[in-house]
């Protein structure tokens, strides 16, 4: 991947999933996908279009206007690694500014893989 297909990936990345467009999500993943969610504890994990859809409609629900943006991010042949500022409101109404890290491994161009890590 060159430098401006990593940055043309990247920014797409993460305005998808800034806009809340899960359609756009799951366009970016293969049917083979798994995602592993820093949101919900003790290693859960997601394998498949249909469960990776509903752990994402899930977290959309957690936090309604949820937004990332890149602070950095470098790409090791199909290894992406984004580290993103999360911010927004949690179902309370209380603002939330996390760090976090966003593990990619792309198959084909596709993500197979999306595991995602945050610091509290």
């Amino acid at each position: 991947m060159t430098p401006t297909q990593l940055d043309d990936f990247v920014q797409n990345f993460l305005q998808v999933w800034s806009r809340h467009d899960i359609d756009a999500i799951m366009d970016l993943m293969r049917d083979d996908c798994e995602f592993e969610p820093s949101s919900r504890a003790w290693g859960t994990h997601y394998q498949g279009k249909a469960a990776v859809r509903s752990a994402i409609e899930g977290l959309f629900k957690s936090a309604p206007d949820i937004q990332w943006r890149a602070v950095r991010y470098f790409a090791i042949g199909d290894e992406i690694v984004i580290e993103v500022l999360a911010t927004g409101t949690n179902e309370k109404g209380e603002p939330f500014e996390i760090p976090g890290c966003d593990l990619l491994t792309l198959k084909d161009g596709k993500i197979i893989s999306k595991r995602a890590y945050r610091k509290l």
